[in-house]
């Protein structure tokens, strides 16, 4: 999954105050508020754990903690034949030393693994990948997918025409299989051309119903057969009851520390996100994904095969991004790989199939707005330990930009508000006629208005989720918004208060000092 809230930019400053005793105890309350809700990450000494191809990879997973901003961090390197290094750092959200049992959740690199349970379902005849969607979804009957023709390839690839929409994923305590949830993408609004690669959750929600549906089993089920069968691993999470057990809390940025994310469950969200499990298990799947690759066997051709342009150079295929890197010396490497992420958590997969080496990264902490920063951090990783040329790490500031500037507005509005009540309080009023302050009150009830509707319906429009929705993935910039929008409010109201009270004063007998200039 991926796209969250965003915080206006500054508004223009306030008019200095005539008084700023009330105004300097406001500022300290806020700036206090803020500190309170600082919370400085946590982290334990790296666990020992061998070096792979020259790297020291309990540095590597200490750094990837420090850049990630992540109180815990598990690192591996595999080939095709298995695990050839391990690293932990830190502690879980518990408290408790990341080890290799330690449970992550892998975010979408689920995506990886319900492509490989739809090949192994189409090797075996229990569907074909070329079937309509709506052939097999009786929901999607007489909708636009099935107008258009979308195939269970298309869900695999991306090309189906689906939104990224965030509201209908990532429900966390929902316990439907997601066969029950496809009504709700029948009618989704926001459908594009069939054909054309748009990276959307939605589809893999569809595949996972998909399987659901063929198979009449719980997906999984259905997965466990397959990862068993062909991959050797047989421990991975896909039960609520064991989720909430094994899963500890993954964390957050919050003010530039770190906050705890008690993640949920979401029973129709294993195909593209609450897959999870132990460092191990998906080393151990990575391992076997790397000798898939090499292999020319029939069956992993056919899966390698129909991967679609991304549009970035890139390449998508059975839930895996196939990209071309030169190694520095004019020769070509293909690096496949897949980053995930959930609210509280961050994991990256990348292999190099001609090279026989692969890594595996899993932080418990991830924050949208820090997405780009994960990003880079864990690619520079990953071309490391492959001996690639690092690229240039994004780190474009975006966070900092938008927390910094966030609380900015936030004090300069709480000094506007102790501005206006300082004029509600003082005597005498200032010379206003009944028409002035009608005219005023409009004004300011007009632009308080506009301004409450633009951050309320605004934000989420241009950020493409709820506030609510925004809460789980950038917490602080969510909490910065209500605070604007609540301020803005407040400044509103006692503007008109303010307003209202004067004209009281001067209607009511009240008249402004001699030696003051009336306010209009």
């Amino acid at each position: 999954m991926t796209c969250t809230g965003a915080i206006p930019g500054p508004a223009r400053a306030a008019a200095v105050p005539r008084t700023w005793s009330g105004v300097g105890i406001a500022l300290v309350a806020v700036i206090a508020l803020l500190a309170v809700l600082v919370i400085a990450p946590t982290v334990a000494p790296a666990a020992a754990g061998p070096a792979a191809g020259g790297v020291d990879l309990e540095a590597e997973a200490a750094r990837l903690a420090d850049e990630l901003g992540a109180p815990g961090v598990a690192v591996a390197v595999v080939d095709s034949t298995g695990v050839v290094g391990s690293a932990h750092h830190g502690v879980d959200g518990d408290g408790a030393p990341v080890g290799e049992r330690t449970t992550f959740v892998w975010g979408s690199v689920s995506k990886s693994f319900a492509a490989l349970v739809v090949s192994v379902l189409d090797e075996s005849g229990t569907l074909s990948a070329s079937d309509r969607v709506a052939s097999v979804l009786p929901a999607l009957r007489g909708g636009e997918l099935d107008t258009t023709g979308v195939t269970i390839a298309d869900l695999v690839h991306h090309v189906s025409g689906l939104p990224h929409q965030v509201e209908i994923t990532d429900v966390w305590g929902r316990t439907s299989p997601a066969s029950e949830v496809v009504p709700e993408i029948a009618d989704v609004a926001g459908l594009g051309p069939r054909g054309t690669y748009r990276y959307s959750s939605l589809n893999y929600l569809l595949l996972q119903a998909v399987v659901e549906t063929v198979t009449q089993r719980p997906y999984g089920d259905v997965l466990d057969e397959v990862l068993a069968s062909t991959a050797g691993v047989t421990d991975v999470v896909t039960d609520p009851g064991r989720f909430a057990e094994d899963v500890p809390p993954g964390h957050a940025p919050y003010f530039f520390g770190e906050r705890p994310v008690d993640v949920g469950f979401d029973s129709a969200g294993l195909a593209y996100g609450y897959l999870s499990g132990p460092t191990d298990s998906l080393a151990k799947y990575a391992a076997w994904q790397l000798g898939d690759l090499r292999s020319t066997s029939t069956e992993s051709v056919e899966r390698r095969d129909g991967a679609v342009g991304t549009g970035t150079g890139g390449r998508y295929g059975n839930g895996l991004i196939f990209e071309d890197r030169s190694d520095g010396d004019d020769d070509e490497v293909t690096v496949v790989r897949h980053s995930g992420a959930v609210p509280g958590y961050f994991t990256y997969l990348a292999l190099a199939p001609e090279r026989d080496v692969g890594v595996v990264l899993v932080a418990n902490s991830y924050g949208e707005l820090r997405s780009g920063e994960s990003a880079g951090a864990a690619g520079a990783f990953a071309d490391r330990i492959m001996g690639l040329p690092s690229g240039a790490q994004p780190d474009s500031g975006l966070y900092t930009g938008v927390i910094v500037g966030g609380i900015v507005l936030v004090l300069l509005l709480v000094a506007l508000l102790g501005w206006v009540v300082t004029g509600l309080v003082r005597r005498p009023s200032p010379r206003r006629s009944t028409r002035a302050t009608v005219t005023r009150v409009l004004l300011v009830s007009l632009v308080g208005a506009a301004l409450l509707v633009g951050g309320l319906l605004g934000v989420p429009a241009v950020v493409g989720v709820p506030l609510g929705v925004a809460s789980l993935w950038a917490p602080d910039a969510a909490l910065l918004v209500w605070l604007t929008m609540g301020l803005v409010f407040l400044v509103t109201a006692v503007t008109v208060a303010r307003e209202l009270a004067w004209n009281h004063r001067v209607s009511g007998g009240v008249s402004a000092s001699p030696d003051r200039p009336a306010d209009g």
